[in-house]
Protein backbone atom coordinates (compact mmCIF):
# COMPACT_ATOMS: atom_id res chain seq x y z
CA UNK A 1 0.00 0.00 0.00
CA UNK A 2 1.34 3.31 -1.33
CA UNK A 3 1.85 5.97 2.12
CA UNK A 4 -0.38 8.27 3.33
CA UNK A 5 1.27 11.70 2.84
CA UNK A 6 0.22 14.43 5.21
CA UNK A 7 1.48 18.14 5.03
CA UNK A 8 1.48 19.96 8.22
CA UNK A 9 0.74 22.99 8.01
CA UNK A 10 3.47 25.93 10.10
CA UNK A 11 3.10 29.10 9.73
CA UNK A 12 7.04 29.70 10.61
CA UNK A 13 8.09 30.45 7.00
CA UNK A 14 11.54 28.52 7.51
CA UNK A 15 9.29 25.48 7.62
CA UNK A 16 10.88 23.95 11.61
CA UNK A 17 7.79 23.70 13.40
CA UNK A 18 9.82 26.46 15.65
CA UNK A 19 8.45 28.51 18.85
CA UNK A 20 6.04 27.86 21.07
CA UNK A 21 2.96 28.12 19.10
CA UNK A 22 3.87 25.15 17.17
CA UNK A 23 3.84 22.60 20.25
CA UNK A 24 0.80 20.80 18.52
CA UNK A 25 2.65 20.78 15.70
CA UNK A 26 5.93 18.96 16.79
CA UNK A 27 3.85 16.09 18.53
CA UNK A 28 1.47 15.82 15.55
CA UNK A 29 4.66 15.33 13.85
CA UNK A 30 6.15 12.96 16.05
CA UNK A 31 2.92 10.98 15.67
CA UNK A 32 3.05 10.76 12.02
CA UNK A 33 6.71 10.34 12.10
CA UNK A 34 5.87 6.75 13.76
CA UNK A 35 3.64 5.10 11.33
CA UNK A 36 5.14 3.38 9.00
CA UNK A 37 2.55 3.88 6.89
CA UNK A 38 2.17 7.64 7.18
CA UNK A 39 4.79 10.29 5.16
CA UNK A 40 4.95 13.78 6.78
CA UNK A 41 5.93 16.60 5.09
CA UNK A 42 6.31 20.56 6.90
CA UNK A 43 4.59 22.88 4.41
CA UNK A 44 4.82 26.97 4.81
CA UNK A 45 2.21 29.30 3.26
CA UNK A 46 4.63 29.79 0.57
CA UNK A 47 4.94 26.28 -0.06
CA UNK A 48 1.57 26.03 -0.92
CA UNK A 49 1.49 28.58 -3.22
CA UNK A 50 4.06 27.12 -5.26
CA UNK A 51 3.11 22.97 -5.35
CA UNK A 52 -0.53 23.54 -4.69
CA UNK A 53 -0.43 20.74 -2.16
CA UNK A 54 0.58 18.25 -4.75
CA UNK A 55 0.69 14.84 -4.49
CA UNK A 56 -0.47 15.52 -0.37
CA UNK A 57 -3.46 13.03 0.95
CA UNK A 58 -4.28 15.29 4.39
CA UNK A 59 -3.76 18.22 4.92
CA UNK A 60 -3.14 19.45 8.47
CA UNK A 61 -3.51 22.36 10.49
CA UNK A 62 -2.39 22.10 14.10
CA UNK A 63 -3.78 23.65 17.25
CA UNK A 64 -1.71 25.91 19.53
CA UNK A 65 -1.40 28.81 17.11
CA UNK A 66 -3.64 32.54 16.33
CA UNK A 67 -6.21 31.43 13.55
CA UNK A 68 -5.78 35.25 12.24
CA UNK A 69 -2.39 34.62 11.89
CA UNK A 70 -3.27 31.51 9.85
CA UNK A 71 -5.84 32.96 8.01
CA UNK A 72 -3.63 36.25 7.17
CA UNK A 73 -0.45 33.63 6.39
CA UNK A 74 -1.77 31.66 3.84
CA UNK A 75 -3.63 34.95 1.49
CA UNK A 76 -7.15 34.47 -0.43
CA UNK A 77 -4.90 32.56 -2.78
CA UNK A 78 -3.46 29.72 -0.22
CA UNK A 79 -7.35 29.55 1.30
CA UNK A 80 -8.32 28.92 -2.75
CA UNK A 81 -5.58 26.12 -3.00
CA UNK A 82 -6.84 24.68 0.03
CA UNK A 83 -10.65 24.72 -0.63
CA UNK A 84 -9.72 23.43 -4.08
CA UNK A 85 -7.36 20.75 -3.01
CA UNK A 86 -10.35 19.30 -0.78
CA UNK A 87 -13.23 19.59 -3.06
CA UNK A 88 -11.22 17.96 -5.30
CA UNK A 89 -10.94 14.75 -2.91
CA UNK A 90 -8.06 15.49 -0.38
CA UNK A 91 -8.46 15.20 3.50
CA UNK A 92 -8.25 18.30 6.09
CA UNK A 93 -7.30 17.78 9.87
CA UNK A 94 -7.50 20.47 11.85
CA UNK A 95 -7.54 20.99 15.99
CA UNK A 96 -8.40 23.99 17.82
CA UNK A 97 -7.01 26.95 16.19
CA UNK A 98 -7.25 24.51 13.06
CA UNK A 99 -10.67 23.42 13.85
CA UNK A 100 -11.50 27.36 13.58
CA UNK A 101 -10.02 28.11 10.84
CA UNK A 102 -12.00 25.12 9.05
CA UNK A 103 -15.76 27.00 9.71
CA UNK A 104 -17.35 29.64 7.38
CA UNK A 105 -18.04 31.50 10.89
CA UNK A 106 -15.82 34.43 9.99
CA UNK A 107 -15.20 35.81 6.56
CA UNK A 108 -11.56 34.49 5.19
CA UNK A 109 -11.71 31.80 6.93
CA UNK A 110 -11.77 28.67 4.70
CA UNK A 111 -15.30 27.52 4.63
CA UNK A 112 -15.24 23.64 4.54
CA UNK A 113 -17.36 23.21 7.43
CA UNK A 114 -21.19 24.93 7.98
CA UNK A 115 -21.43 25.26 11.14
CA UNK A 116 -22.07 27.99 13.86
CA UNK A 117 -19.85 28.49 16.75
CA UNK A 118 -21.38 29.05 20.26
CA UNK A 119 -20.37 32.12 22.55
CA UNK A 120 -17.52 33.61 20.55
CA UNK A 121 -18.30 36.62 22.97
CA UNK A 122 -16.04 34.40 25.72
CA UNK A 123 -13.92 32.27 23.54
CA UNK A 124 -11.04 33.68 25.36
CA UNK A 125 -11.70 31.76 28.19
CA UNK A 126 -8.61 29.54 28.73
CA UNK A 127 -8.82 25.99 29.12
CA UNK A 128 -7.50 21.94 31.05
CA UNK A 129 -8.61 18.75 31.00
CA UNK A 130 -12.39 17.99 30.22
CA UNK A 131 -14.17 14.90 29.64
CA UNK A 132 -15.40 14.58 25.95
CA UNK A 133 -17.74 11.69 25.24
CA UNK A 134 -17.03 9.57 21.77
CA UNK A 135 -21.27 9.16 19.53
CA UNK A 136 -20.52 5.54 19.47
CA UNK A 137 -22.89 5.86 16.36
CA UNK A 138 -20.59 7.74 14.13
CA UNK A 139 -17.22 7.66 15.51
CA UNK A 140 -17.33 3.82 14.70
CA UNK A 141 -17.19 5.02 11.19
CA UNK A 142 -13.35 6.26 12.04
CA UNK A 143 -12.54 4.73 15.17
CA UNK A 144 -11.56 1.34 16.01
CA UNK A 145 -13.85 -0.25 18.65
CA UNK A 146 -11.28 0.14 21.76
CA UNK A 147 -11.98 3.81 21.50
CA UNK A 148 -15.85 3.27 21.19
CA UNK A 149 -15.74 0.93 23.78
CA UNK A 150 -14.35 3.39 26.34
CA UNK A 151 -16.34 6.81 25.40
CA UNK A 152 -15.50 9.00 27.76
CA UNK A 153 -11.81 10.39 27.18
CA UNK A 154 -9.93 13.06 29.37
CA UNK A 155 -8.80 15.27 26.58
CA UNK A 156 -6.87 19.22 26.59
CA UNK A 157 -9.03 22.12 26.14
CA UNK A 158 -7.69 25.06 24.96
CA UNK A 159 -9.98 28.04 23.86
CA UNK A 160 -11.16 25.85 20.64
CA UNK A 161 -14.20 26.33 19.15
CA UNK A 162 -17.87 25.48 20.59
CA UNK A 163 -19.83 24.49 17.75
CA UNK A 164 -23.18 23.87 17.15
CA UNK A 165 -24.80 21.53 14.90
CA UNK A 166 -28.19 22.50 13.02
CA UNK A 167 -31.41 20.46 13.65
CA UNK A 168 -31.99 19.99 9.93
CA UNK A 169 -31.46 16.43 8.67
CA UNK A 170 -31.06 17.41 4.90
CA UNK A 171 -28.86 19.93 3.20
CA UNK A 172 -30.06 22.93 0.69
CA UNK A 173 -29.56 22.39 -2.65
CA UNK A 174 -27.73 25.55 -2.29
CA UNK A 175 -25.47 24.23 0.36
CA UNK A 176 -24.89 21.20 -1.62
CA UNK A 177 -23.85 23.58 -4.33
CA UNK A 178 -21.14 24.95 -2.39
CA UNK A 179 -20.02 21.51 -1.44
CA UNK A 180 -20.34 21.39 2.18
CA UNK A 181 -21.59 17.59 3.40
CA UNK A 182 -24.09 16.14 6.26
CA UNK A 183 -22.24 17.12 9.76
CA UNK A 184 -21.42 14.15 11.93
CA UNK A 185 -20.78 14.78 15.74
CA UNK A 186 -18.40 12.36 16.79
CA UNK A 187 -17.67 13.94 20.32
CA UNK A 188 -18.98 16.42 22.50
CA UNK A 189 -17.90 18.00 25.68
CA UNK A 190 -18.66 16.80 28.83
CA UNK A 191 -17.77 17.97 32.35
CA UNK A 192 -14.49 19.53 33.42
CA UNK A 193 -12.22 17.70 34.90
CA UNK A 194 -9.45 20.29 35.77
CA UNK A 195 -8.60 23.99 34.94
CA UNK A 196 -5.26 25.07 34.16
CA UNK A 197 -4.18 28.38 36.12
CA UNK A 198 -6.07 31.47 34.20
CA UNK A 199 -3.68 34.05 36.18
CA UNK A 200 -2.16 35.01 32.45
CA UNK A 201 -3.73 38.54 31.75
CA UNK A 202 -4.35 37.49 28.32
CA UNK A 203 -6.69 35.06 29.64
CA UNK A 204 -10.25 36.95 29.95
CA UNK A 205 -12.69 35.34 30.64
CA UNK A 206 -11.57 32.12 33.06
CA UNK A 207 -15.42 31.19 34.46
CA UNK A 208 -16.63 30.29 30.87
CA UNK A 209 -14.55 27.38 31.10
CA UNK A 210 -17.11 25.48 32.79
CA UNK A 211 -19.72 22.69 33.46
CA UNK A 212 -22.25 25.29 32.44
CA UNK A 213 -21.14 27.02 29.56
CA UNK A 214 -19.34 24.21 27.80
CA UNK A 215 -21.30 20.98 28.50
CA UNK A 216 -23.03 19.34 25.47
CA UNK A 217 -21.78 21.28 22.85
CA UNK A 218 -19.96 19.58 19.70
CA UNK A 219 -16.20 18.96 20.04
CA UNK A 220 -15.42 17.04 17.42
CA UNK A 221 -17.13 16.41 13.74
CA UNK A 222 -16.73 15.07 10.83
CA UNK A 223 -18.08 15.89 7.50
CA UNK A 224 -17.27 16.03 3.58
CA UNK A 225 -16.70 19.23 1.08
CA UNK A 226 -16.97 18.00 -2.47
CA UNK A 227 -15.20 14.95 -2.86
CA UNK A 228 -12.91 15.26 0.11
CA UNK A 229 -13.06 14.72 4.01
CA UNK A 230 -12.77 16.82 6.87
CA UNK A 231 -12.14 16.21 10.78
CA UNK A 232 -12.12 18.83 12.75
CA UNK A 233 -11.43 19.10 16.80
CA UNK A 234 -12.06 21.58 19.30
CA UNK A 235 -10.05 19.48 22.15
CA UNK A 236 -6.18 18.79 21.38
CA UNK A 237 -6.41 15.34 20.59
CA UNK A 238 -2.91 15.23 21.12
CA UNK A 239 -3.25 15.73 24.68
CA UNK A 240 -2.79 13.34 26.95
CA UNK A 241 -0.74 10.80 25.65
CA UNK A 242 -3.02 8.11 25.87
CA UNK A 243 -5.39 9.37 23.12
CA UNK A 244 -2.65 9.96 20.59
CA UNK A 245 -3.54 6.89 18.88
CA UNK A 246 -6.80 8.08 17.94
CA UNK A 247 -4.83 10.06 15.48
CA UNK A 248 -3.63 7.63 12.78
CA UNK A 249 -6.46 6.42 12.65
CA UNK A 250 -8.45 9.82 12.11
CA UNK A 251 -5.99 10.56 9.27
CA UNK A 252 -6.75 7.62 7.40
CA UNK A 253 -10.30 8.33 7.10
CA UNK A 254 -9.63 11.42 5.71
CA UNK A 255 -7.34 10.23 3.13
CA UNK A 256 -10.14 7.87 2.60
CA UNK A 257 -8.00 4.60 2.79
CA UNK A 258 -8.74 1.82 5.30
CA UNK A 259 -12.41 3.03 6.66
CA UNK A 260 -15.50 4.79 5.55
CA UNK A 261 -18.68 7.32 6.34
CA UNK A 262 -21.58 8.22 4.62
CA UNK A 263 -21.22 11.93 5.19
CA UNK A 264 -23.52 13.34 2.52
Amino acid sequence: MNPITVAIFDVNEKAILAGPQNKSARVLYAIFKAQPDIKTLIVTSKIIRQNKLEGVDVFVVPGGGNVLVQQWMLGIRGRKIIRDFVRKGGGYFGICSGAFLATNARFGWLALVDVKLHDMKHQNRGGGLINVKLNPDTANAILSPKWINNPLRPMLYWQGPLMRLSTASELTQAKRKQGFGIINEIASFGCVIEPEDAKDEKIRFPEYFSDEHMTGYTACISTTFGKGRVFISSPHLEHPEDNQNMIPEIIHWTAQKGTSLECS
